[in-house]
């Protein structure tokens, strides 16, 4: 088949999808199950792909079900960390025919498409079929985010597109050398699982971006770099250099994420409010320390007050029936704070400023309020 039919395809099933995401048609898990269902079955009457049983699938299918295994272990182990929920539906007939039997198609579904488009090797191809996958995934998650308000919007971009964006690549190259068999194995395990344990880890949305930007780096880094399918063993041919790259980077996103989720022992925050003018400006970001003793007067402290957090300078410290209790002011402000700070309201002592660079995140925040 002429490489621009296939192309010319796979344009008009991009558009198509979009049409039909942006217009909520695929809200209902069923009517995209449905329509992935017929794209498929034209799709395969349109394009004639003879290809053959790939080699080493059933080793393939092996090592991605056992990484995605691993994957979804480690959301729970971290939950021993964060805490669990209960899951918002539990494992019942209707749960079945509501989620898992739709979901099922759609996984089945679009996998033998991207293997059926696959046909044409062409750069460009994959890069539509890369859109395809992603507007599929994003028509799956369709409502489960507000994108009116900002939380909303950036957990959809990061938790939904980029992440998807990123395993797309991944599905495509395994589909592309091992045929549909290893991603729809990796896909169903990791994706269902919500939907048939009674609990889910309370995973912070940085690590969730995290986790599912760099696991399918790490997979194709093992199956293609490390992974020496004939003898079923890793290679000895191990390049140092993509090791050592994936592990800096690997680190430094860590390092970004433990900072920027305020659960450790160092945290960040942009300065919304001129309450510090003088002292630290509108804009500004703030590193602070999440420690509870050793505040003096002076010090600046971040603290909670009605779920906000605040930065003000210490003014005075009183021991009163055994409690320390901080009395706060914005150097910026006339009148000190109203009431006082506890131990129990006390998130830690400022340590570091860097200028200006919370000014783009406060103007996109200030756009959606």
């Amino acid at each position: 088949m002429k490489k621009n039919r296939i192309i010319t395809i796979e344009i008009i099933i991009s558009i198509f999808l979009l049409i039909c995401t942006l217009t909520r048609i695929t809200h209902y898990k069923y009517i995209t199950a449905v329509l992935i269902v017929l794209i498929t079955t034209i799709t395969s009457k349109l394009i004639k792909n003879n290809t053959t049983q790939k080699p080493n699938t059933k080793k393939i299918v092996g090592i991605v079900a056992t990484f995605a295994v691993v994957y979804v272990a480690l959301y729970y182990t971290l939950g021993m960390y964060v805490g669990f929920a209960h899951s918002t539906t539990k494992l019942s007939i209707e749960t079945i025919l509501k989620y898992i039997v739709p979901i099922t198609i759609i996984i089945i579904g679009e996998e033998l498409l991207r293997n059926r488009l696959l046909v044409e090797k062409a750069k460009k191809s994959k890069i539509l079929i890369i859109i395809i996958g992603t507007i599929i995934d994003i028509s799956i998650y369709q409502g489960l985010y507000n994108l009116k308000n900002l939380e909303g919007f950036l957990a959809f971009i990061g938790l939904i597109l980029f992440t998807s964006i990123a395993n797309n690549i991944f599905y495509t190259y395994i589909s592309d050398d091992y045929g549909p068999k290893p991603v729809i194995t990796y896909k169903l395990i990791t994706m269902l699982y919500p939907y048939i344990f009674p609990i889910v880890p309370q995973v912070y949305t940085y690590f969730r971006i995290f986790i599912r930007l760099l696991y399918p780096l790490i997979m194709y880094l093992y199956i293609d770099k490390y992974f020496d399918l004939d003898n079923y063993q890793l290679s000895k041919k191990e390049n140092r250099r993509q090791i050592i790259s994936t592990t800096i980077i690997s680190a430094m996103m860590i390092i970004v994420i433990c900072l920027v989720s305020c659960k450790f022992i160092l945290g960040v925050l942009v300065i919304g409010s001129k309450s510090m003018t003088g002292s630290i400006e509108k804009g500004d970001v703030i590193l602070y320390k999440t420690e509870k003793k050793d505040i003096r007067d002076g010090d600046i402290i971040v603290f909670k007050r009605d779920n906000i957090r605040i930065v003000h300078r210490v003014i005075s410290i009183k021991n009163i029936n055994n409690e320390i209790r901080y009395y706060t002011k914005g150097d910026a402000n006339k009148i000190k704070d109203e009431g006082y700070v506890t131990e129990k309201n006390l998130i830690g002592k400022v340590k570091y400023k860097i200028k200006y660079i919370g000014i783009p995140s406060l103007w996109i925040r200030e756009k959606f309020e």
